[in-house]
């Protein structure tokens, strides 16, 4: 049998798994259904095996498309769940179409084909520290006050567009809250209220790099939460139920901004004392590139752990540097770079030390094995 042959034998096969489920949901709140949904688009299972996203992905399409084909209650009901959970918005589209397409041939809609995913928000909450390269994320959300419920996300900002540490799912929000009031003043951690579209920018930012991260066979182990498959079209609805559009995300400074900025801080008291030329331009221009263009950080709100993976990329080694001039004074413009840019910012006594102290260390590692200190002249 081809190919496509294949492919048809496993939508049927899909699509009755899925209808099977559904005779089994069919009388549950569309609370429960969502839950369930989540679970079946995370294709994922008990040992925690599954296949990759974009392979699952074609096949929900497969289902569809199957779906569509059946003039069945269980049949409406799951393209339902499809319209409302689906990670695809092509898909969530295709699903409504064909759902409507068969309730007006007369197949009925199921009790709650009307409700399912029209939650409120009850609040919005973070925990971020002062450099945002870490933040807890609380969202609550409720049916119109009944089945409560929260997501909370430990997600990492240092990494691109921010990827999950931990992902958790709770009926009851008071635990969920206490977790960010102990986490006040935790490690400078700051607690306070999240602005909706913002926290759709850090759902749907986490998940695209926690998915990319996650299909990556270099990353062993996998540093994503067990749960996260099991989790991910659930965080999708509730981001998309946040805010109609998600915050928009800070611009990288232009070609323009960058030489202001250059030339601010080769003006600066930061950078007094290196040499004065062509060479220390060069390196700077050679360094803000790396937060930029490879680090895709911007260059003037850094934070220890930005400029520890930034200073550490390979194209700043000493060996990887085609001039040796530029090699040599490279350290010295990184660390004068990072003091400059915590004064800029007004930042405290103890944030800018541990940005100093981040920055000697990422330092340290560009120098020439047998140099030791500053090597300007």
């Amino acid at each position: 049998m081809g190919d496509s042959g294949q492919g048809v034998d496993r939508a049927v096969a899909g699509a009755d798994f899925v209808e099977w489920n559904f005779s089994i949901m069919a009388g549950g709140s569309p609370w429960r259904i969502e839950q369930g949904m989540t679970q079946l688009l995370a294709h994922q299972g008990a040992e925690g095996f599954g296949p990759s996203l974009a392979v699952a992905a074609r096949e929900d399409a497969l289902v569809i498309h199957e779906l569509g084909r059946r003039e069945t209650p269980t049949a409406v009901a799951a393209l339902r769940a499809f319209q409302a959970m689906s990670p695809v918005d092509t898909q969530r589209e295709l699903a409504r179409l064909h759902a409507e397409r068969l309730v007006r041939q007369g197949v009925p809609d199921p009790s709650w084909a009307s409700r399912i995913g029209r939650v409120r928000m009850e609040g919005c909450w973070w925990a971020h520290d002062l450099f945002d390269e870490t933040a807890f994320v609380l969202c609550a959300f409720s049916y119109g006050g009944a089945d409560e419920h929260g997501i909370l996300a430990l997600i990492d900002l240092a990494i691109g567009g921010g990827l999950f540490r931990e992902l958790t799912l709770g009926t009851d929000v008071e635990v969920l809250r206490d977790v960010l009031r102990r986490a006040d003043g935790l490690d400078g951690l700051v607690t306070e209220p999240l602005d909706p579209a913002y926290a759709r920018r850090l759902f749907v930012d986490a998940v695209a790099t926690s998915d990319e991260v996650l299909e990556d066979r270099e990353y062993q182990p996998k540093p994503v939460p067990v749960a996260y498959r099991k989790m991910r079209a659930l965080t999708l609805a509730r981001a998309r139920a946040l805010s109609a559009v998600a915050a928009p995300p800070e611009p990288l400074p232009d070609s323009v901004e960058v030489e202001l900025m250059k030339r601010a801080f080769l003006a600066s008291a930061a950078a007094s004392k290196l040499p004065a030329g062509d060479m220390t331009s060069r390196a700077v221009d050679l360094l803000v590139a790396q937060f930029t263009d490879r680090a895709a950080c911007h260059p003037l709100r850094l934070g220890p752990r930005q400029v520890a993976a930034a200073v550490g990329l390979p194209d700043l080694a000493p060996d990887a540097v085609d001039d040796a001039d530029v090699s040599r004074i490279l350290p010295d413009v990184a660390r004068a770079w990072v003091c400059w840019t915590a004064a800029e910012r007004s930042l405290s006594r103890d944030a800018t030390e541990r940005l100093e102290q981040a920055a000697e260390q990422a330092c340290a590692r560009l120098r020439p094995a047998g140099t030791d200190g500053h090597q300007t002249t």
